[in-house]
């Protein structure tokens, strides 16, 4: 590899880096939540709350409101600008947690605030790299949203075991404003530029990300596929009347729901409080917190496997082994919890709670966002990522939502049988349905799902 070549690599990865940042910020309001709610259950906070699915819940309100708005801001004025909002809604959120700390509607409104802010992470983030990511590198670089997101909760998971309520509080506003500083410096996409006919700029910007000054193939092939994009108008009615565009709303946002229907929502939230409690081998933090760190580690598989084996290899082979440990995971909670002896067998969970988020990251936890950033045209991507968060976000409001109805209902071992079904129903909906776009351009893949 040449050195200039390595330059661009470095450049181009350094930018997506930054702005996957973004999904930082939103992995320490998830990995907050397994610490929060075990410190409020030993009264370690100055919170009463009853209903954690409730709490937990208004962050996916908030996830589910926003992402459509977000497309209509994405496309007036543009991406970089979109973006940096978001540093300083998670930064507000944080704020005032931080100065009602005793006050459970104030929480529940910043909660539903940051929530607001990763609807738009979700619906900006994975168009903006993207659009500024190379077709070799696009796989890799779209790879890095989950390890960003897993990052940010392993940070608050790992050191929020030995803050008080106030100090972890404190950690997640001091990532979002690393965020919010260094994404100010990021170039505009070429892509949203060369849309608006701002051609000079956006050779600018490119040259900027690829860090020389021979960007003119490249921009003219921007410049093709936008005006071949553009050349319908963008509704929400294109999503459907298009047979490529219906096509990847199909995929999209089903690989985005049964990512959710997975079950791990539930498990990141609520596993601190889920397991075995009786003869109880390891703290449940401790656990949660070694739960991230492979879920850290396993993301980086995608990174080189995505564009060896394909999304599709991946996608089934995922959600097929959290299939069987989502099932297996219910079984041992039953056996722990109603079984003579079955305590003895506390470790049995925990270890499928370990092999569910290793089968998880290796595929559907990145592929989901993978797609969101390469499936659609450019004249429908604002319209239809968005209606796909939206669905996603829908998916574990539910799921959160119905989780203490369940436990208390039927026993805290039905959720899981309920992923186990969702999971094998994707691996079979996945088959039929998904095609493969690995190495494959914009234009390249429109035209695969119009044939």
């Amino acid at each position: 590899m040449t050195e200039e070549r390595l330059k661009t690599v470095f450049f181009t990865f350094s930018i997506a880096l930054i702005a996957c940042m973004g999904y930082m910020v939103c992995g320490t309001w998830i990995g907050w939540s397994s610490t929060a709610i075990y410190q409020m259950k030993n009264n370690q906070t100055e919170l009463d709350v009853t209903n954690y699915g409730t709490m937990i819940a208004m962050y996916d309100l908030g996830n589910m409101i926003s992402p459509i708005p977000c497309g209509y801001v994405l496309g007036l004025y543009g991406r970089k600008q979109t973006i940096s909002n978001i540093g300083p809604m998670n930064m507000i959120a944080w704020i005032m947690m931080l100065t009602w700390p005793s006050r459970l509607d104030e929480l529940y409104l910043a909660r539903l605030f940051a929530g607001l802010a990763k609807g738009m992470t979700i619906s900006a983030i994975p168009i903006y790299v993207g659009e500024i990511a190379e077709v070799k590198l696009r796989g890799a670089v779209l790879s890095m949203f989950p390890i960003s997101l897993a990052m940010g909760m392993l940070c608050i998971q790992m050191i929020g075991q030995f803050l008080n309520y106030r100090q972890l509080n404190l950690l997640g506003l001091s990532i979002s404003t690393v965020f919010t500083v260094l994404f100010f410096f990021m170039p505009e996409s070429p892509y949203y530029l060369m849309q608006k006919d701002r051609k000079d700029e956006a050779e600018k910007s490119l040259m900027r990300i690829r860090a020389k000054d021979d960007v003119e193939d490249e921009l003219a092939m921007i410049e093709e596929t936008v005006a071949k994009q553009m050349q319908s108008k963008a509704t929400y009615s294109e999503l459907f009347m298009t047979k490529s565009n219906r096509r990847a709303l199909i995929i999209t946002m089903g690989a985005c729901v049964f990512q959710r229907l997975s079950g791990i929502s539930p498990f990141i939230h609520f596993s601190s409080i889920t397991l075995p409690s009786k003869n109880y081998w390891l703290n449940p933090l401790v656990a949660v917190m070694v739960f991230t760190m492979i879920k850290n580690c396993g993301n980086f598989l995608p990174l080189f496997l995505v564009d060896l084996l394909g999304r599709k290899p991946l996608m089934v082979l995922s959600h097929f082994a959290m299939g069987v440990a989502t099932a297996l995971y219910g079984v041992g909670l039953y056996v722990v919890a109603n079984v003579e002896g079955g305590s003895s067998l506390s470790w049995w969970p925990v270890l499928l709670l370990w092999a569910f988020i290793l089968s998880y990251s290796m595929g559907a936890g990145t592929l989901a966002y993978t797609l969101l950033g390469e499936m659609f045209a450019a004249n429908v991507k604002t319209k239809a990522a968005p209606l796909c968060v939206v669905f996603l976000a829908g998916a574990s409001f539910i799921l959160d939502g119905i989780y203490t109805f369940m436990t208390n209902a039927f026993g805290v071992y039905s959720n899981y049988f309920l992923y186990s079904v969702f999971n094998f129903i994707w691996v079979v909906a996945s088959i039929f349905i998904m095609v493969e776009t690995k190495g494959k351009t914009f234009l390249e893949i429109e035209e695969m799902l119009a044939a």
